[in-house]
C-alpha cells in the first residue's frame, strides 16, 4: 500500500517537501470553467520530489453543465498531466444517483486522454445508487470511508459500509481530520492498495482489473502455458507455490526484474504449470477481518501471514484482498 493527500489551493500553505507521502492528489477543474489555481505548482513541487501523481475533477452536473463538457473542460486543463497522473472524477455534488452522467464523463475522459479514470465518491453514495454501469466499464473506485485517523479503524468502517458494486477499492481515504508534519491544518489522508508500478498503471491507462478480485487462469489452447491475472493481494511467490513452481522461474520466465512488485491486473505466464496437488490454501478478506483472527481460523500465525504475503503493516488487510493462508 501507498499513502498519500488530495489538496486544493485550500492547502495553499503546505510544505510538500515536508509532508511524509507517496502520492499528491491535486484539484485540477470544477464544472465547466473553473482551473484550480494551485494546482500546476502543487503538481510540478510533488513530481520534482518524485511523488506518485494524481488530478481529480469537481463535477457539478447541479448547474446544468453536460459530462461531455466538463470532461472536455478537464482534459483540456490537464493536457500536460496525461500519462503520468491518476484522472481522477470526484463526485459529490448535485444528484448523486445520476450514474448515467458520471459513466459519460468517464468514458469521455478514456477515450479522448487513453488513461482510465478512477471515481471518487462517499462510502453512502457508493451504496445509495446502481453503479453497475460503471464497474462494467473497468472504472475504479476511491471510496471515503470515516475511521481512525492513523487509518487502523478499517476493520470498522468497512463492516459499517461494506463494498457493493466494487469488489474492491483502489484507494481510500480514511479521514478529513488527518496531521501531517508540513502543514498546520486538517489533511485528507489516503491509501492506495496496491505499490508503485500499480499506481502507474492507473495513471498511464492499462487496464488494472479494477472491478474484480477474482482471478481466472485461461489456457492457451496452442500450449500448456497457463495466464494468470494478478489480483489485489496476490504475491510473486504465492502465485509461484499455488502452481508448483518457483518466483524466480516466474520472474525469469515473465522478464519480472523486481520480484516484488507485480500489480492488480498484470498477467503472469506460466510455463507448463499445473495447480494440481499444490498444497497452498488462499483465502479472500472480508469486512471485520484481522490477521489475528483469521491466523487462529487457518490454524497459522500473524508472523506466517506476513511472510506468505509480504504484508508492510499488519495492521493493514482489506476486504477483497487475497492472502495465502496455508
Amino acid at each position: 500500500m501507498l499513502k498519500g493527500i488530495d489538496i486544493s489551493h485550500h492547502q495553499k500553505g503546505i510544505d510538500l517537501g515536508a509532508i511524509d507521502t507517496d502520492f499528491v492528489i491535486c484539484k485540477a477543474t470544477e464544472g465547466n470553467g473553473y482551473t484550480d489555481e494551485m494546482c500546476d505548482t502543487f503538481y510540478q513541487k510533488a513530481k520534482s520530489l518524485g511523488k506518485k501523481l494524481g488530478v481529480y475533477h469537481y463535477a457539478r452536473p447541479d448547474l446544468g453543465n453536460t459530462a461531455e463538457a466538463e470532461a472536455d473542460w478537464f482534459i483540456k486543463e490537464t493536457l500536460g498531466y496525461h500519462k503520468e497522473a491518476m484522472l481522477i472524477l470526484d463526485w459529490e455534488s448535485g444528484n448523486l444517483k445520476d450514474t448515467t452522467w458520471a459513466r459519460k464523463w468517464l468514458d469521455r475522459v478514456y477515450s479522448k486522454t487513453g488513461v482510465r479514470p478512477v471515481i471518487y465518491m462517499s462510502a453512502s453514495v457508493m451504496r445509495s445508487a446502481d453503479w453497475g454501469d460503471v464497474v462494467a466499464g473497468d472504472y475504479g473506485l476511491w471510496v471515503a470511508n470515516y475511521g481512525s485517523n492513523d487509518g487502523t479503524a478499517q476493520d470498522s468502517v468497512f463492516d459499517k459500509y461494506p463494498l457493493k458494486y466494487w469488489s474492491f477499492y483502489a484507494l481510500w481515504q480514511y479521514t478529513s481530520t488527518g496531521k501531517l508534519n508540513g502543514y498546520n491544518g486538517n489533511l485528507d489522508l489516503n491509501y492506495f492498495s496496491g505499490d508503485t508500478t500499480a499506481w502507474d498503471k492507473y495513471a498511464g491507462g492499462s487496464p488494472s482489473s479494477n472491478t474484480s478480485n477474482q482471478s481466472k487462469p485461461v489456457e492457451k489452447p496452442s500450449t500448456s502455458e497457463t495466464i494468470y491475472t494478478v489480483v489485489s493481494g496476490d504475491t510473486l511467490s504465492g502465485i509461484a507455490s499455488k502452481y508448483g513452481t518457483t518466483y524466480q522461474r516466474l520472474a525469469e520466465y515473465n522478464n519480472i526484474a523486481d520480484p516484488n512488485k507485480i500489480y492488480p491486473g498484470q498477467q503472469i505466464k506460466i510455463p507448463g504449470s499445473s495447480n494440481k496437488g499444490s498444497n497452498a490454501t488462499y483465502y479472500t478478506v472480508v469486512s471485520d477481518d484481522n490477521l489475528t483472527k483469521i491466523a487462529n481460523r487457518y490454524g497459522t500465525t500473524v508472523n506466517q501471514l506476513v511472510s506468505w504475503n509480504n504484508i508492510a503493516n499488519a495492521n493493514l488487510i482489506y476486504p477483497g484482498q487475497k492472502l495465502r493462508v496455508k
